[in-house]
């Protein structure tokens, strides 16, 4: 089989990327069987009764699609190998892989629709695309950014079709790290085209299994290295739930071979931004900053690891995140870690990456850029005007549809307690827009006595609704679970418009710790006159949210110059109620780690129980990766004394199911015993 790099013309000489700089990132993250990519750069998928899901195109552009035609000049470029990976039912095939070895690692072939080839800049095709900037896709079929004869047959990589293409050929070290880069023109005939179901199982595939086993390996190893280097896009979470590449949750079936497609991709569109930044060339750069609110990298990590529901977890990241935008400044990616990123593979159905395709082959034949600065901002910025319109557009059509459906619901009170956890919020949060508490207060007392409320329940209680009685049994719901009262402050700062900011306010860094909680609002900064004081500095913080929320009902918020400094208590304890307090403990630490696991519970979630009922400092986690395992470190202090424990697995998401309890229970089990504790179970 001919190797890439032999395919290359030899008046094209590699363009190297700088060397100090990883490269084991880059795509548009998951994608789902219905179509590419549901993540953050695609517009919330839609019925086709929405008022946008009009598929006609004007006549001029659809006539200009079905006469263009594909010239034999395009068949003297160098020709690539690849195979394509999609869902069953996509027809707008953007992008195809291959992999070949090497003696030291691996040469990466990300083959590319070369649209720009036949969208010329300022045609009728040129403009259908600039004004509907994306494909939508909706519940039955979509609406394509370029007409279907283009996008679903003449630039599509079909299978066994000649097609011109753009090939990213990358080359990886054993440790997957890039040692040469080039970007060049060449045309293809795609031997393969697989599902991602039919993907992820190589030994069916006797002609590709080889290809489709190495691209597994090397896609896994891109992973971990994204891991290791702290990216939070494109992530799985501890719950199993994936991530987009800027963190919001992803929806749908996930194969293996999503995994294989992302890292290519990501990889193919990090390193044409990085290749343009090298050379200071102004282009469509994906950029994605942290709110001013968010913790650093590490503390996000070590929050998503302990989070509980994929509610926490959307609404956390939100809380954390600014929305990502394109224009010609280059800024870096957060989530995903990354100095530079732009959107490349994907330009049969997003503008961005039709207009970043132009910038690349301008360069390459040494040409003129066609866009100016001022041009990629004002495009960045349509496109993102554009986006906001669909989203303002698409929720007021379902919030119609909404409404009509919840005032059905008030209509029917019998039927309330048979709604689930997430149709009782939607319930509750159009109750608040409209202020019609009442008609909900029975079932709302009821949850709240049986515990059934979500933190987003309890929020629109305390901040948009107005019933004080209702309000202040949220407040004693709080007092029994001070966790939730941290939680309703983070989903306060992300949904309040007016907030700005909040933070712990901690003095010394020694037991008791002593913590006030602030919170800036239009300007102004809100605390309470005494702090929260307790031995265990995270219970301390929960305890100062829920001292803010208590003041906040009672009108009772100061300015911080008013708070009251507590005396530092130094208590003295006798032997006798030193063995008592040993006693106790010794009592309550036998109870939590004999619980067994509840419903759905898995082993970071029980260390998380146990740290609460101990009211221990919570774990911290570190992950690392060698080539054939997850490793994962945990890090415990109790009562002064340091716990570790460590351990791994070969599928990242069971890394912490296979050695939590054995590892970090065995080294607790002697500190344990030690106390006087029988029955401990290993």
């Amino acid at each position: 089989m001919e190797s890439k790099s032999e395919a290359v013309p030899q008046d094209k000489k590699p363009i190297p990327l700088a060397q100090d700089q990883p490269i084991e990132q880059a795509k548009v993250s998951v994608q789902d069987e219905q179509s590419k990519s549901p993540t953050e750069d695609k517009p919330p998928a839609k019925t086709k009764a929405t008022p946008k899901s009009n598929n006609r195109f004007p006549p001029q552009a659809f006539a200009a699609a079905k006469r263009l035609v594909l010239s034999d000049e395009l068949w003297q470029r160098p020709r690539v190998h690849g195979i394509t990976i999609d869902g069953p039912t996509s027809r707008d095939l953007d992008d195809a892989i291959w992999i070949e070895p090497t003696d030291s690692g691996a040469v990466f072939s990300i083959h590319i629709a070369d649209v720009s080839e036949l969208i010329e800049i300022d045609s009728s095709l040129d403009q259908v695309a600039i004004e509907r900037t994306t494909t939508r896709y909706f519940s039955k079929g979509n609406a394509p950014m370029l007409p279907r004869p283009l996008s679903e047959d003449k630039l599509s990589l079909l299978e066994c079709q000649k097609r011109p293409t753009l090939t990213i050929q990358v080359t990886l070290d054993a440790k997957a790290q890039i040692m040469d880069m080039e970007i060049f023109e060449s045309w293809l005939t795609s031997q393969k085209r697989f599902t991602y179901a039919e993907a992820s199982q190589p030994d069916a595939h006797p002609a590709f299994q080889k290809t489709l086993e190495m691209a597994h390996q090397w896609a896994l190893h891109l992973y971990r290295n994204r891991l290791t280097s702290g990216a939070i896009g494109a992530t799985q979470t501890a719950q199993g739930q994936w991530l987009t590449e800027e963190g919001s949750l992803v929806q749908g079936e996930r194969h293996r071979s999503h995994i294989l497609i992302q890292e290519f991709m990501i990889l193919a569109n990090r390193a044409v931004a990085q290749w343009l930044a090298a050379q200071d060339i102004p282009a469509l750069y994906r950029n994605h900053t942290a709110r001013a609110i968010a913790p650093d990298r590490e503390t996000m990590n070590q929050t998503l690891l302990t989070l509980g529901s994929n509610a926490a977890i959307r609404q956390r990241l939100y809380s954390w995140m600014n929305r990502a935008e394109y224009g010609p400044a280059l800024i870096g990616h957060f989530a995903l870690n990354l100095p530079a990123y732009c959107h490349f593979t994907s330009p049969i159905r997003r503008l961005a990456d039709l207009i970043n395709h132009r910038i690349v082959k301008a360069v390459l034949k040494q040409e003129e850029v066609p866009y100016t600065v001022p041009d990629l901002e004002q495009l960045g910025q349509h496109i993102a005007q554009v986006r906001r319109e669909d989203e303002k557009e698409t929720s007021e059509y379902f919030k119609a549809v909404h409404q009509k459906v919840y005032q059905d619901q008030l209509q029917t009170p019998e039927e309330l307690g048979r709604l689930s956890s997430k149709e009782f919020t939607r319930l509750v949060k159009y109750a608040a827009e409209n202020q019609d508490f009442e008609r909900l207060h029975s079932e709302l007392v009821s949850r709240l006595e049986s515990e059934k409320l979500t933190v987003q329940d309890l929020y629109l209680l305390m901040f948009q609704g107005s019933d004080s009685e209702l309000q202040q049994q949220v407040i004693q719901h709080l007092t029994h679970h001070v966790q939730d009262a941290a939680s309703v402050i983070s989903v306060a700062s992300s949904q309040e418009k007016d907030w700005e900011e909040f933070e712990y306010i901690e003095v010394g860094d020694s037991t008791p710790f002593t913590v006030w909680l602030e919170v800036k609002q239009s300007g102004e900064s809100l605390t309470t006159v005494h702090p929260a004081v307790h031995s265990r500095k995270q219970y301390a913080r929960h305890q100062a949210c829920l001292l803010w929320l208590e003041a906040y009902l009672g009108s009772s918020l100061f300015h911080p110059k008013e708070r009251v400094q507590p005396p530092v208590p130094e208590p003295q304890l006798s032997s006798k109620s030193s063995s008592s307090s040993k006693v106790s403990l010794s009592k309550a630490i036998h109870a939590a780690l004999v619980k067994p696991l509840s419903g759905g519970q898995n082993f970071v979630g029980m260390l998380m129980d146990v740290c609460q009922r101990l009211r221990w400092e919570n774990p911290e986690y570190e992950m690392d990766s060698s080539d054939d395992w997850f490793i994962c470190k945990c890090e415990l202090y109790i009562l002064g004394e340091r716990i570790e424990g460590s351990g791994g697995s070969e599928e990242e998401k069971n890394w912490l199911r296979v050695w939590l309890l054995k590892r970090y229970w065995n080294k607790c089990g002697s500190w344990h015993r030690s106390i006087g504790v029988s029955g401990f179970r290993e």
